[in-house]
């Protein structure tokens, strides 16, 4: 299986996109890409195990899953774009363990993140490597004079998806929402349009709430007031693009792909909302 990936086509990046990068930067992007590239069956044994084993002692006795009726169809040669708020520094390991131990779904999971620290500072390709054996991947330029990266970055996402068996997560929103509404979404950002137009994978929106950026405190919660602290994992409807996919896939088309996804985001979240919450305050403590 191994071999059949690392046949696939991955263009490699042109010296204009990795013109704005550091060495610092260009040898943690390398490491990386030959990790995603030649230890597939690595990175996902070893994120089974001990990534799995960090989720689960902070969620084990809190996790709830919802809409899981919406990826039945769906096995562990489907190609799939997830799409998810964005909360917590922890949102895509929460996912990655329910896809992992929950689901049927494939185990190759890849979720790009921005490059500053994993992929700039000296521990964070320690950090990438420890937590996810390199599948935090690619990593996403802010600096606007390594924007041509970015560019190089989104069609690696979309080759990668072309490949049988793989999961790519995205946040719509692009950062992090730190606002006090969890249900609050801020705006979509185009380049998540162009990479679901680009594809045909299958487009699934997908809500958490309630993990934090604090490892520690979920790991007390998860033992001592599961309860009083559930994770609730949501999935919602596949997103439909069959229109915008067979058109001129513009840059209005690519907002309006990327408007879909978190609009379909929202209505998980708002399901939760309205239907999870109060039904889970009704409960006896």
């Amino acid at each position: 299986m191994d071999g059949h990936r690392r046949g696939a086509v991955r263009t490699p990046p042109s010296a204009s996109h990795l013109a704005g990068l550091t060495r610092f930067e260009l040898a943690s992007w390398k490491t990386a890409d030959w990790f995603v590239r030649n230890l597939e069956g690595y990175s996902t044994t070893y994120n089974l195990i001990t990534m799995g084993a960090m989720i689960w002692s902070c969620s084990s006795q809190r996790l709830s899953l919802f809409g899981t009726e919406h990826i039945a169809q769906l096995d562990k040669r489907s190609r799939i774009l997830l799409v998810a708020n964005h909360r917590s520094f922890f949102d895509f390991f929460m996912v990655s363990f329910v896809i992992y131990y929950k689901t049927k779904l494939p185990k190759r999971i890849l979720f790009p993140t921005r490059a500053e620290f994993f992929y700039d500072h000296p521990l964070g390709p320690l950090v990438n490597l420890s937590m996810s054996a390199m599948r935090m991947f690619p990593p996403v330029m802010r600096d606007k004079k390594k924007a041509r990266f970015n560019h190089y970055a989104l069609g690696r996402c979309i080759e990668e998806l072309a490949i049988p068996g793989t999961v790519l997560g995205v946040h719509p929103e692009g950062r992090r929402n730190k606002g006090e509404d969890p249900y609050d979404l801020l705006p979509a950002q185009p380049g998540v349009g162009k990479m679901a137009l680009e594809t045909d994978a299958t487009v699934i929106p997908i809500y958490v709430h309630g993990i934090s950026n604090d490892l520690g405190s979920e790991f007390v919660k998860n033992w001592t007031s599961p309860k009083r602290a559930p994770v609730d994992v949501v999935f919602g409807k596949e997103v439909d693009l069959s229109d915008l996919r067979v058109g001129v896939k513009n840059a209005r088309a690519q907002k309006e792909a990327a408007d879909r996804c978190l609009e379909a985001i929202r209505v998980a979240a708002h399901f939760h909302r309205d239907q999870v919450a109060p039904a889970r305050e009704r409960m006896p403590s």
